[in-house]
Parts: C-alpha cells; structure tokens; sequence
C-alpha cells in the first residue's frame, strides 16, 4: 500500500463498516474475485444486509462470538460457476459436500465453523475453495500442514507462484482503488452500482 493510500487509512474511521468492507473486500467489491469474508466486531447485521440489498453481492452469516461476526460475501453466479468446474467439484466432494449450491454450502459451513472454533473439529479447509483460492493452493496448505510453501501472499501458494504474485497484486490495486473511492466520499453501495 502507498505511504498515501496508507495515510488515507489512517484518516477513515477504522470502525465503520465502509471502512472495513474496503480494507478487507476490495477485491470482491471491484468484481476481481468471486467472494471474501468479512469479520467485523458485533455490528448490527441488519446494516450489513441492508448494505447489499439488490446488488450482485450475496451475503451470508458464517459465524459470531461476542466479540465479532463472520460473514461470506459473494457473487452468486460467478461462486456457482467456480464450485462447479471439474477440479473444484471433485475437491468439496472430498470435504464432503455433495450439493454445490452456495446456500446449502454455507448452512454446512456454518456448523463446520462453529465446531472449529469451539475447539470441537478441524478447520473447515474448504472455506478456501469458497474464496476462490486455487485447488492446488488448499491441498498443499492441507498436505503440507501449512508450511514449505512457495510463496505467501492473501493465502499460501503450493501451485502457480507467477499467477498468484499477479492476482496479489490485482487485489492489492483493488483494495488502493477502494480506499482512494471511499476517502473521497463514495460509498460503498454507490461503488457497486
């Protein structure tokens, strides 16, 4: 991040939910990747829905605390289509997902989640898949148990380095762009019209 889009971060309330969409979704927000998750201390949910009402962004509860919520953000016809690609398909029915439909996936999920984080089952690896992270990319993490990776950067790369190093950067122009948008006063909403 440039030492000026850095500056305009440090100007924007780091509690409002813009500001967080922007630090943490820019990505999705821009239409380069198919979701994100959004964690955000326990803000009225209805803000978030009301955020994304009658836009090409889904939104779906995945987990909360007292502390914080968890939320999958998405879009919709582009998550279908990556969850049914051939390799992508055969890797959540290894995890045990035979319905590929994003609804039923994250009702699923939601209780893998929760067990996880209640220290009563293993971490959900195919939240990964749900992020768009590459197949090869949340194998490797699993194999490898998160270490000898080639490279780490949103997520660590066991695959294609090159490709990864390039959407890192696409995403990191993303979350530049969203920021420069939201400390100029566009909202949120108006960027996803």
């Amino acid at each position: 991040m440039s030492k000026e889009v850095f500056q305009m971060v440090e100007e924007l309330n780091q509690e409002d939910l813009q500001t967080q969409l922007a630090l943490q979704c820019a990505p999705l927000l821009t239409g380069i990747k198919v979701s994100n998750l959004l964690s955000v201390k326990n803000q009225s949910e209805e803000d978030i829905f009301e955020m994304f009402r009658e836009t090409r962004i889904s939104v779906k509860p995945i987990y909360q605390s007292e502390e914080k919520r968890i939320y999958l953000l998405y879009q919709r016809e582009e998550l279908e289509a990556y969850l049914n690609t051939e390799e992508v398909a055969e890797t959540m029915k290894m995890f045990g997902y035979e319905e590929l439909e994003p609804d039923s996936i994250c009702e699923e999920l939601k209780k893998r989640y929760a067990c996880y984080m209640e220290e009563k089952g293993a971490f959900p690896h195919e939240i990964g898949l749900l992020l768009g992270y590459p197949v090869e990319d949340v194998l490797g993490f699993i194999r490898h148990q998160g270490k000898n990776y080639l490279y780490t950067g949103y997520w660590k790369v066991y695959g294609n380095v090159v490709e990864a190093v390039a959407l890192f950067e696409a995403y990191n122009q993303a979350k530049e762009r969203v920021i420069r948008m939201l400390s100029h006063g566009i909202e949120i909403r108006r960027m996803l019209a």
